[in-house]
């Protein structure tokens, strides 16, 4: 992690957002204290519900076999009782 005065990164911000998107994560900081740190966003590989899977569980407070397993990651324990 690099650590960049916030005086530096004002004037260089532009191209430090692309180099972080591209997977570097820099510390920022005022006066040598880390104030910040800018790094790219993290992604989420769960699928997104579709439009009648989001509408069922709105309309009946459930969830289809198909809309549950595809939030789920595996090793996931949560509603296998039965409870949620």
């Amino acid at each position: 992690m690099t650590a960049i005065p916030l005086t530096d990164a004002r004037s260089r911000f532009f191209d430090l957002v692309e180099r972080a998107a591209a997977g570097e994560v820099f510390t920022l900081t005022s006066r040598d204290i880390p104030r910040a740190t800018l790094g790219p966003v993290p992604t989420d590989d769960r699928p997104l519900l579709s439009a009648e899977q989001a509408v069922d569980i709105f309309l009946h407070h459930q969830m289809d076999a198909g809309a549950w397993d595809a939030i789920r990651f595996p090793g996931d324990t949560i509603g296998e009782d039965g409870l949620g």
